[in-house]
């Protein structure tokens, strides 16, 4: 079941009555990344490797950017935490995917507390302003949950 945004709201700080939405919450862009270098994953996380990341964009600093196209690593402005009956998540914003853009998230699992980062795959050049609204956060009552995160992005 999708909880509604009133109730959403507490899991998240700072938030604005613009962000509120029928079933979510808006989230914020704040810092936008390129990435740089070979990533590594595995199946125990023994090998795994972020590429580097280089800022080019902070909403606490910038008031725009011209994004051509390609893939970037996007960090959103809002905190979240997420309690341990829930679970949520972030589709882009009809207006970003009508711009030729989109983000891509996981799943953010019961427990996970920080501010996200997403990947923003621009497919048509696109300029994004200081803390736009970029995407939809759906929180989702859940049942029967067995752990709660507590990986290396938590706190992030």
């Amino acid at each position: 079941m999708i909880i509604g945004p009133e109730e959403s709201k507490k899991f998240l700080k700072d938030i604005k009555d613009e962000q509120i939405q029928q079933c979510g919450i808006d989230l914020r862009v704040w810092k936008i990344y390129e990435m740089e270098g070979v990533g590594e994953i595995d199946f125990s996380n023994e090998k795994r490797k972020l590429p580097n990341y280089r800022e080019i964009f902070n909403s606490e600093n910038d008031e725009f950017i011209l994004l051509d196209r390609g893939v970037y690593l996007l960090k959103v402005y809002d905190y979240i935490k997420i309690p341990e009956n829930v679970a949520a998540i972030t589709l882009p914003r009809s207006s970003l995917l009508r711009m030729g853009a989109t983000i891509y998230s996981a799943v953010h699992d019961p427990g996970y507390e920080g501010r996200p980062e997403y990947l923003l795959h621009v497919l048509n050049p696109i300029k994004i302003y200081k803390f736009a609204r970029i995407g939809q956060i759906v929180f989702i009552r859940g049942e029967y949950i067995k752990n709660l995160y507590n990986g290396i992005y938590k706190y992030k």
